[in-house]
Order: structure tokens, then sequence, then C-alpha cells
């Protein structure tokens, strides 16, 4: 029902804020930009717009269980969480584990698909044969083979297309 967003004018903050927003969740987004946080806000549709609301301090997300980390949060940011959040990363490097109190997810990968051959990179983070969720949304779209453009702005609207296709060229979570 809420998420603390940090990050959250960043491409991929952004486009979770619409994405999110638009499936009816209260998006608190941490920004002392209020040009970029009204800029996304304008995005989104009127019916969503009041679902999105702009956080000037961590201590805003002292009441949300859910914390989306786009953005370096240290030990002392962290401790403005309440007990038992969940802190779901994706900015890299994740980032430090300093609460006992509090849950740590991974950064979003994924799996190669098992026929994939010739692949020439590595994450140094990661295991043989995975990648990070955003450049595996870069191989999907090139095997799709799209032509929108795919650096730059995300289009919250085809998460759950590439989602889709990713699954449909054999990409698991790893």
């Amino acid at each position: 029902k809420e998420i603390f967003l940090t990050g959250s004018t960043s491409k991929l903050g952004r486009a979770i804020a619409l994405y999110m927003a638009e499936r009816g969740v209260r998006v608190v987004m941490y920004t002392t930009s209020d040009e970029r946080f009204e800029k996304i806000r304008n995005e989104a549709a009127k019916k969503d717009q009041h679902l999105l609301v702009q956080s000037k301090s961590l201590s805003d997300g002292a009441a949300c269980k859910d914390w989306v980390i786009g953005k370096h949060c240290s030990e002392r940011d962290q401790q403005s969480a309440p007990r038992g959040a969940v802190f779901h990363q994706f900015v890299v490097p994740p980032i430090p584990e300093s609460r006992k109190d509090c849950v740590y997810t991974d950064l979003p990968a994924f799996k190669l698909p098992k026929d994939a051959k010739d692949f020439r990179s590595c994450e140094m983070t990661m295991e043989r044969g995975q990648v990070h969720a955003c450049h595996a949304g870069a191989l999907v779209h090139s095997l799709e083979g799209w032509d929108h453009h795919e650096v730059g702005a995300i289009d919250h609207t085809r998460i759950d297309e590439t989602w889709e296709a990713a699954i449909k060229h054999g990409f698991s979570l790893a």
C-alpha cells in the first residue's frame, strides 16, 4: 500500500514511482528537488497524482515498512526506517546490511537462458550466468527487435511487457 523510495527521480526511480502509483500504491518520493518531483508527478495520470508524495527527509519513511533503495543509504540513513523494514535495492553497489532487525533483498538479477551462448561479460558480484536486471532488459530489448529507444527514460507502461518477454526468452530470476 505504501513505499518509501530513494533515488526517486533517477531513470529507474521515476519508472518505479509511476508504475507503483498506477497500481494504487502510495509512493513517498525522497528528493530535495521540487522541480524533478513535480515533473514526475505531472507525468502520472490525474487519478494517481495524489499517490506521489514528496519527502525531503528520511524521517518521513519512519512508518513505512517497505523502503525501495535507489540511492546509497548509509548505516546512519537506515536508522530512519522502522524496525522490521524491508530494504528492496536497485542501487549498485548494494547498501551495507547494518540492521539485524531489518530485511535486505538482493539486487534484482536474472539468470541467462540455459541455451544462451557466447556472452563475454560477467558481473563481479554475481554468479556466472547471471546479469543485473537492467542488463537483462537490454538483452530482451534486442531479442525482441524493439525499435523504441532503450536508453533514457524508462516507459513504465512497458514494464510488464518486458517482464513477459524476458520469461518467453528463458530468463529467470536469480
